[in-house]
Order: structure tokens, then C-alpha cells, then sequence
């Protein structure tokens, strides 16, 4: 696997945000980010595509980052989750970590931190592709 075929969404109802950070990181990291400030376009996208990783506002109109997260991990238990929030409460902390959140950051972002924290997510599924594959060739 290639950085290009970890696929990575950010999603935020700020547009600037949103687009910024998917920015900033695809330069930082070399890996492929698409970027959704709608979270029901993210959804849709989502079904769509197969994401490894998604990071998620929580605070959003219509329907928050909770709910993203649930809806995306019934539909795709093995994708990570990176919580960014502007809110520090421990019942941010416990829900995002209950839906399966592997990290969470607080507004504004360390992108020096968040880069190594997707490079450690990446490590974690190159590990498992390997174990994968490296049974497929016992079988």
C-alpha cells in the first residue's frame, strides 16, 4: 500500500477549516485528503468511498460529529477516528472514545501533533494489511 491508498476525509462545517486542514496535511503528510463542511455529503461520500480515516468536528448544524461517527462505524467498523473540537468537557472526551475515537484535539490544532498522530493511525493499518496478507499466502 501506497500513502496515496490511505484515504482520509476531514469533516467540519467550516468551510475554511475544513479545506484548510485537508490542505495543510496533504502537503504535510503526502497523503490524500477530501474535505466536506455538509457532514450528509460526508455520509454520502462515505458510502461511496472506502476512507480509512476520518476526522470530525463535533459542534455542527443538522447533525454533529456523534453521529457522523456512528453512523460511518456501522457502516465501516475498521475506520479510524480523529475527534477536533473546540469543546473540553470529559463528556467529549468519554463520548468520542465510547464511538471509537482513537485520538481527540482541541481547536486550534497542533498540526505537528496531528500529523504524527495520522502516521501512527497509518502504521496501525499498514500492521493489520500485513497480518491480512501474510495469511492470505498461508491459506
Amino acid at each position: 500500500m501506497q500513502k496515496k491508498d490511505f484515504k482520509i476525509m476531514v469533516v467540519d462545517d467550516e468551510v475554511d477549516i475544513a479545506q484548510g486542514m485537508a490542505e495543510n496535511l496533504e502537503v504535510i503528510t503526502g497523503h490524500s485528503f477530501d474535505f466536506f463542511s455538509d457532514p450528509y455529503l460526508a455520509l454520502q461520500a462515505f458510502k461511496n468511498k472506502n476512507y480509512n480515516l476520518v476526522l470530525t468536528d463535533i459542534s455542527m448544524p443538522n447533525i454533529d460529529g456523534f453521529e457522523v461517527m456512528k453512523r460511518m462505524r456501522a457502516r465501516r467498523p475498521t475506520t479510524f477516528f480523529i475527534v477536533i473540537t473546540a469543546h473540553k468537557t470529559i463528556e467529549m472526551v468519554t463520548r468520542s472514545m465510547r464511538l471509537g475515537a482513537s485520538y481527540i484535539f482541541y481547536k486550534p490544532v497542533d498540526l505537528a501533533e496531528l500529523e504524527s498522530a495520522i502516521e501512527t493511525l497509518v502504521g496501525r493499518y499498514l500492521y493489520w494489511i500485513g497480518k491480512i496478507e501474510e495469511l492470505r499466502g498461508t491459506e
